[in-house]
Protein backbone atom coordinates (compact mmCIF):
# COMPACT_ATOMS: atom_id res chain seq x y z
CA UNK A 1 0.00 0.00 0.00
CA UNK A 2 1.28 3.42 -0.81
CA UNK A 3 1.31 5.92 2.05
CA UNK A 4 2.00 8.55 0.11
CA UNK A 5 -1.30 8.34 -1.52
CA UNK A 6 -3.10 8.18 1.80
CA UNK A 7 -1.39 11.15 3.51
CA UNK A 8 -2.62 13.30 0.30
CA UNK A 9 -5.95 11.83 0.29
CA UNK A 10 -6.69 11.54 3.53
CA UNK A 11 -9.97 13.28 3.27
CA UNK A 12 -11.41 10.72 0.50
CA UNK A 13 -10.47 8.07 2.73
CA UNK A 14 -12.29 9.33 5.66
CA UNK A 15 -14.88 9.83 3.77
CA UNK A 16 -14.97 6.37 2.58
CA UNK A 17 -14.75 4.74 5.89
CA UNK A 18 -17.28 7.39 7.70
CA UNK A 19 -19.26 6.24 4.69
CA UNK A 20 -18.30 2.12 5.12
CA UNK A 21 -19.18 2.55 9.48
CA UNK A 22 -22.26 4.08 8.83
CA UNK A 23 -23.88 1.47 6.83
CA UNK A 24 -23.25 -0.71 9.23
CA UNK A 25 -23.78 1.22 12.14
CA UNK A 26 -27.13 3.16 11.09
CA UNK A 27 -29.42 -0.31 10.51
CA UNK A 28 -28.25 -1.86 13.76
CA UNK A 29 -29.04 1.06 15.90
CA UNK A 30 -32.59 1.50 13.66
CA UNK A 31 -33.05 -2.31 15.00
CA UNK A 32 -32.03 -2.29 18.45
CA UNK A 33 -34.30 0.89 18.67
CA UNK A 34 -37.45 -0.68 17.48
CA UNK A 35 -36.89 -3.95 19.91
CA UNK A 36 -38.96 -3.96 22.72
CA UNK A 37 -42.03 -5.59 24.33
CA UNK A 38 -44.07 -2.34 24.13
CA UNK A 39 -45.98 -1.27 20.54
CA UNK A 40 -45.25 1.30 18.62
CA UNK A 41 -47.10 4.59 19.37
CA UNK A 42 -48.40 6.69 16.68
CA UNK A 43 -49.79 10.22 17.11
CA UNK A 44 -53.49 10.73 16.61
CA UNK A 45 -52.67 13.53 13.99
CA UNK A 46 -55.48 14.84 11.42
CA UNK A 47 -54.24 16.55 8.58
CA UNK A 48 -56.39 18.02 5.13
CA UNK A 49 -55.22 18.97 1.85
CA UNK A 50 -57.75 21.65 1.67
CA UNK A 51 -56.09 25.19 2.39
CA UNK A 52 -58.05 27.27 5.08
CA UNK A 53 -57.87 30.72 6.23
CA UNK A 54 -55.91 31.05 9.38
CA UNK A 55 -58.16 31.31 12.59
CA UNK A 56 -55.47 33.79 14.00
CA UNK A 57 -56.31 37.98 14.35
CA UNK A 58 -54.59 40.19 12.80
CA UNK A 59 -54.70 43.86 14.84
CA UNK A 60 -55.07 46.64 12.24
CA UNK A 61 -53.20 49.93 13.48
CA UNK A 62 -54.95 52.61 15.01
CA UNK A 63 -55.89 55.84 12.95
CA UNK A 64 -54.94 58.72 13.55
CA UNK A 65 -57.33 61.28 13.91
CA UNK A 66 -57.26 63.56 10.79
CA UNK A 67 -57.52 67.51 11.98
CA UNK A 68 -60.79 69.43 10.89
CA UNK A 69 -60.98 72.57 7.82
Amino acid sequence: MNWAVLRREWGAVTFVLTVLVGIIVVPLALYFTNQGPAAIVTPGLTTSSSARASSAQTVSPARSPSPSP
